[in-house]
């Protein structure tokens, strides 16, 4: 496969190998073909006329592949069948080969199959990979970028580089062609690097955050985004304790702001009608060739901020750190505050801009909220918020209020599955008219109190009657170490007798996890339009 004769098909006969086809066509023997046009005079040797045949059926066969390049299907069929059966087979054949003699190379087109243009072995590897046209190659090394030959089975670094040498080579005769990311292995080193950009709607391709400047333009819009790109940038240092967080953040940071320069606007203008659109961007990032390429070194001129359309899921929680960042951008600075409870807050503002055509214009971001709190508990018709709902009401029993109590501390609070086992009844306190919680988390930025919510300290009370506790808002006797959240029955297994024992002993992160899916498989199969699919992840994200 590393030799290119056997990557790329071979190119039009020679003079003396169309003497050869023409030779057998009008009946000539096989020997006596080998002796006048294929012996080497270098060679003592002596072809049998096994040899023989089997020299000229490849000539054959290169006869057809060089037809059917030129689109040229009867001349091809016609020398499947190489020996004629009458004279008058034979003078068809001898016209046929005549006129394609005349023909110079063949030029690829994008509906061309593979096999017409690369080496037996190759082309069977691409067509079993589901590339089946010259067009189906150049999509897929678009889409992927120079490493496309990874996802093509048995497709090695060095037929890569001759099928792209030979791409970038016919790209003048082609409709499509390869985007300037895709290169030979060879030619990595003379990528050309990211310079920084301002950021403004005329830029030529997007950069990196950490490569945008702030604009020289003197409009409104220009100069209120180049004060706010520094705001973005502080924000985004302030997350540097969180590798991944501040990754996550950075990445949208960054998207949102070159499309705010793309619109001409700044951030502090976006309006609620300019979420619901940047919502729908994401879900297909036009126009692709600015917006989209394959994963890239950051300080490449060809790095992009997306790969491709974005899920639903990854949609919403992009939405969630874009709202995240537009409330520090109205506060001016970045600061921690103490951890309040999670409400549907970014999914009510949508169905309050849908359910309010008047909002959708030149309504701010920051006025929705105000509408939107008005309507947070309203009925919703996102699965998850369903899922609690039902919960909550349908015939309700020990096992679902504790599976009620797991939900809420997750979708309200944004408590992980593996933190719920460690929270004690010490963690709580009592103030004149709310109850906090302490969470002991690794990550300094998620440690810290939060006060709970109502329907969640509801859920609690009602899962500690089940297990015959009574919190009067004071911590006494054994009840500091008890677990928040226990089964009220164990099993009768060696394990199940040794908890039971302990008096603090409550669910484990797996028993918490089976819970919830168990409750959410019992959910979906009285909800046609629910699927079964399920993790706890999805209450967080919700």
């Amino acid at each position: 496969m590393s030799d290119e004769r056997d990557t790329l098909a071979a190119t039009k006969l020679t003079r003396t190998e169309f003497a050869v086809v023409r030779a057998y066509a009008q009946g000539m023997r096989p020997l006596e073909i080998a002796n006048r046009y294929l012996l080497d005079p270098d060679d003592d040797d002596e072809l049998t006329e096994h040899q023989a045949i089997q020299r000229i059926l490849s000539l054959r066969d290169r006869l057809v592949q060089f037809a059917l390049q030129h689109d040229r299907p009867d001349i091809a069929e016609m020398f499947e069948a190489l020996r004629g059966r009458s004279d008058t087979g034979m003078s068809r054949r001898v016209e046929a080969l005549s006129s394609i003699e005349q023909l110079g190379q063949g030029r690829p087109l994008p509906s061309h199959r593979v096999s017409l243009w690369f080496g037996p072995s190759l082309a069977r590897r691409l067509s079993a990979a589901n590339i089946h046209t010259i067009a189906d190659l150049v999509a897929l090394a678009n889409r992927r970028g120079s490493g496309w030959w990874r996802h093509v089975p048995r497709i090695g670094q060095k037929s890569c580089e001759t099928i792209v040498r030979w791409l970038s080579a016919q790209q003048a005769t082609f409709d499509i062609e390869l985007r300037e990311f895709v290169q030979a292995h060879a030619d990595f080193m003379t990528r050309a690097p990211l310079l920084g950009a301002s950021l403004w709607h005329g830029m030529r391709v997007p950069v990196p955050l950490e490569s945008m400047r702030p604009s020289a333009g003197n409009s409104a819009h220009e100069m209120e985004l180049a004060e706010e790109l520094g705001t973005v940038k502080a924000w985004i240092r302030s997350k540097e304790s969180s590798p991944n967080t501040w990754k996550s953040y950075r990445r949208e940071a960054e998207r949102v702001l070159l499309w705010v320069a793309r619109q001409g606007r700044s951030l502090r203008s976006l309006t609620a009608a300019d979420l619901v659109a940047y919502q729908s961007f994401l879900a297909n990032p036009q126009p692709a060739d600015f917006w989209c390429g394959p994963s890239s070194a950051r300080d490449k001129a060809h790095w992009r901020p997306f790969e491709g359309p974005l899920r639903t899921s990854s949609c919403e929680a992009s939405l969630r750190v874009v709202r995240a960042l537009l409330g520090a951008l109205h506060h001016d600075v970045p600061r921690r505050r103490a951890r309040r409870p999670r409400d549907t807050a970014g999914q009510v503002k949508l169905n309050v801009i849908a359910a309010n055509p008047a909002l959708s214009g030149e309504t701010l971001l920051t006025d929705v909220d105000l509408v939107a709190s008005e309507g947070a508990y309203t009925a919703s018709p996102n699965p998850v918020s369903r899922f609690l709902n039902w919960l909550a009401n349908d015939a309700p029993a020990p096992q679902q209020r504790a599976a009620l109590a797991a939900a809420l501390l997750i979708a309200r609070h944004g408590l992980r599955v593996v933190e719920l086992p460690e929270l004690r009844f010490a963690h709580l306190a009592r103030g004149l008219n709310t109850v906090s919680l302490t969470l002991a988390a690794k990550n300094a930025a998620r440690a810290g109190d939060m006060e709970l919510g109502a329907e969640v300290w509801h859920a609690l009370a009602m899962h500690w009657r089940d297990r015959g506790i009574e919190w009067e808002g004071h911590v006494s006797g054994g009840i500091a170490d008890a677990a928040l959240l226990a089964p009220i029955g164990f099993p009768e297994t060696k394990r199940g007798r040794a908890k039971r024992s302990e008096k603090s002993a409550g669910y484990s992160a797996s028993g918490l996890d089976r819970l919830l899916r168990s409750s959410w498989r019992r959910f979906a199969a009285v909800h046609d339009d629910v699927s079964a699919g399920f993790t706890p992840r999805q209450l967080r994200l919700a």
